[in-house]
């Protein structure tokens, strides 16, 4: 599998080429760079810039990684590449992150934000079937994101040079399964063993097919209506089972 982002899955606009050859958001050769050093890795002006401008340049260069990553795979992208591409010296890059597994993490988690993970732990109360379609909806909005998909193939691609790519951004998915868990456990008295194991298969069920499906180029990226019916489905079929399950019943290793 190429480490090359698929084309109907393109690169964020920001770093699309632009006619003169070089990367949108990225300084030109002669202007100072999005950190406010010279071209040449000079210093940039004295003084600690705005907060605003602080969080642009963040974004900025997490945009980079992001972008760099899809495109070269975790073994191929380098920080200075990273940094060059965000029009930052490696300085201010390191700053950011003390390694490119750091950065990564970073990346991984920044995209889980905005896809609107965070929001699995603010459900609104309602009935069981209610409030684990709404998270159904959560889990498919992130795992289904282009970038989130391009990543997920990396990754996979990546496991036999880096076995550990994956474990070291599992956290957004072990917040993912802790914020059902809590939905379940409102559903009446059950061990707590049996209440994650629930929320576990609750994710990988919802899901797992659709990632998997959409990472191997069989469906598109992204929601579809065809999608969006299978996960619902999964859902009434896991409830069917969840509810039968004896609370009393001893849990799985």
């Amino acid at each position: 599998m190429g480490n090359k982002l698929d084309s109907k899955y393109p690169v964020p606009y920001p770093f699309m080429p632009e006619p003169n050859g070089r990367k949108a958001g990225m300084a030109a050769d002669t202007s100072q760079r999005a950190d406010g050093s010279g071209s040449d890795g000079s210093a940039r002006p004295t003084g600690r810039p705005s907060r605003e401008a602080a969080e642009q340049i963040e974004a900025t260069m997490l945009d980079a990684a992001l972008a760099t990553f899809i495109e070269a795979g975790f073994q191929g992208a380098s920080m200075e590449a990273i940094a060059r591409r965000a029009g930052v010296t490696k300085r201010t890059l390191y700053r950011r992150a003390r390694t490119k597994s750091d950065l990564f993490v970073e990346v991984v988690e920044r995209l889980a934000r905005q896809s609107g993970m965070p929001n699995l732990a603010r459900v609104e109360a309602g009935p069981l079937e209610q409030r684990l379609q709404a998270a159904g909806e959560i889990l498919l909005g992130w795992l289904l994101n282009p970038h989130a998909i391009a990543l997920y193939r990396m990754i996979v691609a990546e496991a036999a040079r880096q076995p550990g790519l994956a474990l070291s951004v599992d956290g957004p998915f072990q917040r993912a399964s802790t914020a059902i868990a809590a939905i379940l456990a409102e559903d009446g008295a059950r061990p707590a063993e049996t209440v994650r194991m629930g929320a576990d298969m609750f994710v990988r069920l919802v899901a797992g097919e659709a990632l998997d499906r959409a990472a191997q180029g069989i469906e598109p990226a992204g929601v579809s209506d065809r999608t969006h019916a299978r996960a619902m489905a999964a859902i009434a079929f896991f409830l069917a089972g969840w509810r039968s399950w004896p609370a009393s019943a001893p849990s799985l290793p």
